[in-house]
C-alpha cells in the first residue's frame, strides 16, 4: 500500500499543501483539509479510499473557511474564489460554495459594490475613475461598479467633491494649483474638474488673504499687536 512520504509546504506561509505518496506529488489539498482527515507523513494510504473521504470533508471546510473570511470582513466572489483556490480547494468545490453563501445572502456582489463605492468616494474621498478602478480590481463588474458609483458619486457632483477636497488642500501651507491639480488627479477626479476646482480653491485663498486687515496698512498697529500675542 503507498506511504503518504510527505505533507509538503510549496512556500512559506501558505495554505496549500502537497501530498506526496512513495516519493511522488499525488495532488494539493488546503490545510484545514489535511487536518480534518488527520493525515500524518509515513501512514500507509489506499489513493480511491482517500479521495473519497477528501471529497466528502472538503466542502464543509471550504464553507467554513469562507465564512471566517466574510467574517473579517466582507469580500467579492471574485476575491472568495481566489483565495479558496489559493488555499487549495477544488475549483468545483469553491463554485458549490459559494453558490450556496451566495443563495444564503452572505455573499452578496451587489452589496459589495455599493458599499465599496460609498467607502472609496465619501471616506477615502477618491474621484470616480479610480474609484472604478478599485472596484474592478476587487472582481466587480465594470458595468455593476458603474451603478454603484452613480448612486454614491454622481458625474454631477463629483465637481463639488473635488471643489471640497481642493478648499482643504488650498488651507495647506506651500499649496499651490498646480500641486492641488495633481492631487486630484491622483486620486482620480477627472482633469477638467480638477483644475476647475484647484483654480476656485486657489482663487478663494488668495481673495481672503487680499481681505485680512493685517495687510501692512498699519504697520506700527500691526507691529503692536503681534508683539502682544
Amino acid at each position: 500500500m503507498p506511504i503518504l512520504t510527505e505533507i509538503r509546504v510549496p512556500r512559506r506561509g501558505s495554505r496549500r499543501r502537497t501530498l506526496v505518496l512513495d516519493g511522488e506529488p499525488w495532488r494539493d489539498a488546503p490545510s484545514d483539509l489535511v487536518s480534518e482527515a488527520h493525515l500524518k507523513a509515513g501512514a500507509e494510504i489506499e489513493p480511491g479510499e482517500l479521495s473519497e473521504r477528501l471529497a466528502e470533508i472538503e466542502p464543509r471546510c471550504a464553507r467554513d473557511r469562507a465564512v471566517r473570511l466574510l467574517t473579517y470582513r466582507e469580500r467579492s466572489t471574485k476575491e472568495l474564489v481566489d483565495r479558496l483556490r489559493e488555499d487549495g480547494y477544488l475549483p468545483e468545490t469553491v463554485t458549490a460554495v459559494l453558490e450556496r453563501l451566495a443563495a444564503a445572502g452572505l455573499l452578496d456582489d451587489d452589496r459589495f459594490a455599493r458599499s465599496l463605492a460609498r467607502n472609496l468616494t465619501q471616506i477615502r474621498r477618491l474621484g470616480r475613475s479610480r474609484a472604478a478602478r478599485e472596484l474592478t480590481a476587487h472582481g466587480i463588474d465594470p458595468l455593476l461598479a458603474e451603478e454603484a458609483l452613480d448612486e454614491a458619486l454622481s458625474v454631477d457632483d463629483e465637481s463639488a467633491a473635488a471643489g471640497e477636497l481642493a478648499r482643504t488642500l488650498a488651507l495647506k501651507t506651500g499649496a499651490t494649483r498646480d500641486k492641488i491639480t495633481s492631487r486630484l488627479l491622483r486620486r482620480g477626479y477627472a482633469p477638467r474638474v480638477a483644475l476647475s476646482a484647484a483654480r476656485e480653491a486657489m482663487s478663494a485663498v488668495e481673495s481672503a488673504v487680499d481681505e485680512d486687515p493685517w495687510d501692512g496698512s498699519d504697520p506700527a498697529g500691526a507691529q503692536d499687536g503681534l508683539d502682544g500675542l
